[in-house]
């Protein structure tokens, strides 16, 4: 029985650290996930920015309104090439939540199955004490019979 409580004991060691380790990836992916938040906004707010600016100066050229045609096809790439990234951040998330819903889990299980055989452990030892009080008190009794 120890060996197995040892060995129960060393795995729940693992499953423990594994799912830190997860949890320290989520927390990363989640901070990676809101900078990339945090970019789309200000790629969205500088394309807003700049089209307002190029319209306010006082005389439009030709020259003027390829570049500022360039930079909104450029901006507008950049958007949808966050956004996607954005997606697949969201989603690598949440299956990374998922494993660490398991993972944790797992620990619960494990740290029941512990618990129980801990508690097992702790009833066999006391009724092998009982019963090794009762030998020597049976012992002692037949003794002063004879």
């Amino acid at each position: 029985m120890d060996t197995k409580l040892k060995a129960v004991g060393k795995i729940q060691k693992i499953e423990e650290k594994q799912r830190d380790c997860v949890g320290r990836q989520l927390e990363s992916m989640r901070q990676h996930h809101t900078h990339l938040k945090l970019q789309l906004s200000q790629l969205a707010d500088l394309k807003k920015h700049s089209g307002q600016t190029a319209l306010m100066a006082p005389s439009l050229n030709s020259a003027i309104l390829m570049n500022l045609n360039s930079v909104n096809l450029m901006l507008q790439k950049m958007l949808v090439h966050h956004e996607y990234e954005q997606a697949v951040m969201q989603a690598q998330c949440f299956s990374v939540q998922k494993v660490l819903e398991q993972k944790h889990a797992r620990v619960q299980k494990l740290e029941k199955v512990l618990e129980r055989w801990r508690a097992k452990q702790k009833y066999e030892k006391a009724r092998k004490e009982q019963k090794l009080f009762e030998d020597i008190i049976n012992c002692r009794f037949n003794r002063k019979a004879l």
